[in-house]
């Protein structure tokens, strides 16, 4: 909600000037507010149907049972991370950086940084948004106990934004092209590769194996590297000989059998053993002709792209 308001601010501040901007913002204020409080009201019934009250959320239940059940915790648990810690750990730490688990936000900070003077006003409005957006989501996670989103492939907390603000950098890199030049647009490709190669290996394994390791590899560890690390040993059966697995896996079943396959439909049902043996093979054949479709179209749609902007390059 409230980035919404602030990228239709920032188009008119982009666009206008002086009075036009408060003629617009008056009538964005009377049709949003209505709006938002009509269910903003609605947010705080269900919080008082589910938790009986108006004004808390169920934070305030979770820290006076967490209190109740260890009276050692800190009196402002669960935000007592120091501030820095929880700030720069989505921006710095290995295990958790945004900029490794979302490399084309480099991508996006690379071309802003390059084309700023070219972008349209709505462009900049959105760029502009989308990190501040990410910043807010940072800051207010910060002093969270669990800043990092603990069981998650990367920081879950600010996830959507980072993607918000990731996902127009292709777009910026095609539109630019020419502007940026054969080096950066060398670059973008990379960080494009990278990140569909990273986005991948985050789907080959169930997300707590690079967890339970680091209970015996210790932090801080590149999830990244180990993530790679754990595709070829397994394709290659070398989990056990390259130190990649320990008591954690063993002691829930359920886990164990989760970590040690593929992280796809079909290899879970066949390692699983509950569906019969035809559904099995009916939906790796699914699977598989998914695959060849999606590669197919992507296919085309670079064909496309790539006939698009040879076009440009002659104009």
């Amino acid at each position: 909600m409230l980035a919404a308001g602030v990228f239709l601010l920032l188009i008119l501040l982009f666009e206008h000037r002086g009075g036009v901007i408060w003629a617009r913002l008056r009538t964005y204020v009377k049709i949003a507010v209505p709006v938002y409080a009509i269910f903003g009201l609605i947010d705080r019934l269900y919080q008082y149907y589910r938790f009986g009250s108006f004004t808390n959320t169920y934070v305030t239940i979770f820290a006076r049972e967490c209190h109740r059940l260890d009276p050692t915790l800190p009196p402002n648990y669960p935000w007592e991370t120091p501030f820095h810690i929880g700030f720069l750990g989505p921006l710095m730490t290995p295990e958790k950086s945004i900029f490794l688990f979302d490399p084309l936000l480099v991508l996006s900070i690379l071309i802003s940084m390059l084309t700023w003077k070219r972008f349209s006003p709505q462009v900049k409005a959105y760029v502009l948004t989308a990190f501040l957006l990410l910043l807010a989501y940072i800051s207010f996670y910060a002093k969270y106990t669990v800043w990092s989103g603990d069981f998650a492939w990367g920081d879950r907390y600010v996830s959507t934004a980072a993607e918000l603000a990731a996902f127009i950098s292709v777009p910026l890199l095609l539109q630019y092209r020419l502007q940026l030049g054969r080096l950066a647009w060398c670059a973008g490709i990379g960080l494009i590769a990278l990140s569909t190669c990273i986005q991948i290996a985050s789907l080959a394994f169930w997300l707590p194996l690079e967890i339970y390791q680091m209970e015996t590899l210790g932090h801080p560890t590149f999830v990244i590297a180990l993530r790679f690390k754990n595709i070829v040993a397994f394709a290659l059966g070398k989990m056990d000989q390259w130190g990649l697995t320990n008591h954690a896996m063993m002691e829930d079943d359920w886990d164990y059998v989760h970590i040690t396959t593929w992280n796809f439909l079909p290899f879970l049902l066949r390692r699983v053993h509950e569906a019969p043996a035809w559904v099995v093979r009916i939906t790796f054949l699914v699977w598989g002709i998914s695959i060849a479709a999606f590669a197919a179209t992507f296919w085309q749609l670079a064909r496309v792209a790539g006939l698009n902007i040879e076009g440009q390059d002659t104009q």
